[in-house]
């Protein structure tokens, strides 16, 4: 675990906390060094720190925060300056550069964000893509392990989707994948994920979910997604290989292996099915 991760996982009041210490750290390095070392760039450690770790708003708060303690202390220390019009002049001209800089800070998280998030997406249907689920996967499963709260996953595959790019061209199979995509991710909460996996085949992860919920939601998410194929006019159905754990897997390959066994089946017995299982020994 990197230390951004680390300090991630930690209460906003440890956060909060810590940036705080930046601030008072930063001004007493200021009074101590006096007017021989310039320290306005250490006031940007805390406001990176708040933007970075918490919101663009308190980020915002503690950049006036640094502003007024730094402005205070460099009052303090240029008192005996007799313009004290020059003296105010060149305080502003500092702020308002402490403000640009603040403002790159968040320029630049907002664009790592955004690169981030792309990284993660299928191109094609802006679903996350395996490796990002893999790595939610993960996290989930270290969840049930410490807290014994069950997740469902669903491995879902679509029936005769060959057809669709035989018959009506991979134009119109890359407008049914996206569908689904969307489809799904609009009757899901907020806190799910909907993967894919790759080709014609997704996967939904369901924390804080019992099989019982589970069944309900992907029962309706299947008659949807069947209401809105058969609108469409494209000749495709779903099978579901569902597994819900109520204990921790080994590892995310396992608990594929196990779920994907279960959707393969499904196709097996004659596709257009849901297969569920418990895990929970």
């Amino acid at each position: 675990m990197t230390a951004a991760n680390y300090i991630r996982k930690q209460p906003q009041i440890v956060i909060a906390m810590l940036g705080l210490l930046f601030v008072g750290f930063s001004a007493i390095l200021d009074h101590v060094t006096g007017q021989d070392l310039a320290f306005l760039c250490f006031y940007l450690i805390p406001v990176s720190f708040f933007i970075w770790f918490t919101t663009r708003r308190a980020g915002v708060l503690v950049s006036i925060l640094c502003s007024l303690v730094w402005f205070i202390e460099n009052i303090s220390d240029k008192v005996h300056i007799f313009n004290s019009r020059v003296l105010y002049l060149n305080m502003s001209v500092e702020v308002v550069f402490f403000f640009l800089a603040t403002l790159l800070v968040c320029v630049l998280k907002d664009a790592l964000g955004i690169n981030g998030a792309l990284s993660k997406a299928d191109a094609l249907t802006g679903a996350i893509n395996r490796s990002a689920f893999y790595d939610l996967a993960g996290r989930e499963i270290s969840r049930l392990e410490r807290y014994k709260h069950p997740f469902t996953v669903a491995y879902m595959d679509i029936d005769n989707f060959k057809v669709v790019n035989y018959r009506f061209g991979h134009n119109t199979g890359d407008r049914l994948l996206r569908s689904v995509a969307d489809t799904v991710r609009k009757n899901l909460r907020k806190l799910d994920i909907v993967s894919r996996f790759g080709g014609d085949e997704f996967t939904i992860l369901l924390p804080e979910t019992g099989p019982e919920a589970a069944q309900g939601v992907l029962s309706r998410i299947r008659n949807i997604l069947l209401n809105s194929m058969e609108s469409n006019k494209w000749p495709v159905t779903f099978t579901f290989g569902t597994v819900t754990f109520l204990k921790a897997p080994s590892s995310v390959e396992e608990m594929m292996k196990k779920v994907g066994g279960l959707m393969y089946a499904g196709k097996d017995s004659g596709m257009n099915t849901i297969e569920q299982e418990i895990i929970n020994a």
